[in-house]
């Protein structure tokens, strides 16, 4: 069963997305009240999981019911959502909504199920804006691009994007992605090779993963819906397979071998940190400190001091 401290770290996740996606903070909020109530087949459903108390579970759900909106399995609630930015503030409004979105779990209880098993994967191209601002300001020319916890890739063809900010522009300007970039010009970086793992990688290609990468976007947040879109199509034509493979054993593969003198290998990530075990996180830092006696190595990475929180990036040269 659920611990009271994963119930309150809910309650915190549902406050800290009031502002951006109020509807699936009341959804989030609902479903605590119906945990807390002590019963239920929503509660029978999820109670019993193996993962019920790994952080973000419940994430899992909220993307479950998406995931039967976006592939037409759940008609009356996808009817009831295109109303929704004339009735936010509509508490009863709220409770239909909160209805449809109940019957929804036990009208598709083997579907929701099957979306409990997946792990969180909030796959948004944007996400490799800190990434390019790092480049910059690592300034080399030419990298070798490795990502950890790489999903779909979308994060590992930032150069097939279109970046634009006030004082410059960046990318491939035909791009159908275009997204706001900060900071400094990441300048003339070239991206020469890249790689990514993930232990369950999904393929942009594949229209089932896309709806699974789809699902992990909250309804309210339609531009980012199309930026997704969009980074999702040009990715299934573009972009890299992604490795299945744990993080560690694959990067110290990667690593294994010298680079040229000339290329920074850049290994990649955002957040992810949290979810490794400390000593796998050990490991890593390991393999980079031997790896940067070899070839030149840098850690770019986004990720927040604990999950849930603000991301800060950090850039890192070990050589």
């Amino acid at each position: 069963m659920i611990t009271d401290v994963n119930l309150r770290m809910l309650r915190q996740l549902a406050s800290g997305m009031v502002g951006q996606t109020p509807m699936s903070s009341a959804m989030l909020n609902r479903l605590v009240d119906e945990i807390e109530g002590g019963g239920g087949p929503i509660v029978d459903l999820i109670s019993g999981h193996r993962d019920v108390n790994v952080p973000l579970f419940a994430v899992r759900l909220l993307a479950g019911v998406r995931y039967l909106v976006i592939t037409g399995q759940s008609p009356d609630l996808a009817a009831h959502l295109d109303g929704m930015l004339d009735h936010l503030e509509d508490h009863q409004w709220i409770d239909r909504t909160w209805q449809l979105f109940r019957s929804t779990i036990q009208d598709n209880s083997v579907e929701i199920a099957s979306a409990l098993d997946r792990p969180v994967q909030q796959h948004q191209p944007d996400r490799a804006a800190p990434l390019l601002r790092g480049l910059g300001m690592l300034a080399a020319p030419e990298v070798r691009l490795l990502e950890l916890g790489a999903c779909a890739g979308l994060n590992l063809i930032p150069d097939r994007y279109r970046w634009i900010a006030p004082q410059w522009e960046w990318g491939d300007g035909e791009s159908k992605v275009r997204l706001a970039g900060y900071g400094p010009s990441p300048g003339r970086v070239s991206i020469v090779e890249r790689a990514g793992c993930d232990l369950h990688p999904l393929n942009p290609g594949n229209p089932r993963d896309a709806a699974i990468l789809r699902s992990f976007v909250p309804h309210e947040l339609s531009i980012e819906q199309m930026e997704l879109d969009d980074a999702i199509e040009l990715a299934a034509v573009h972009g890299v397979a992604v490795d299945q493979a744990d993080a560690v054993r694959w990067l110290e593969d990667k690593l294994r071998d010298s680079c040229s003198p000339d290329v920074y290998t850049v290994v990649w990530h955002s957040v992810f940190w949290g979810y490794l075990e400390a000593d796998q996180q050990r490991e890593i830092e390991d393999i980079l400190c031997r790896a940067a006696i070899r070839t030149p190595v840098a850690n770019i990475c986004y990720e927040p001091h604990e999950l849930g929180g603000m991301p800060m990036l950090q850039v890192r040269v070990y050589s």
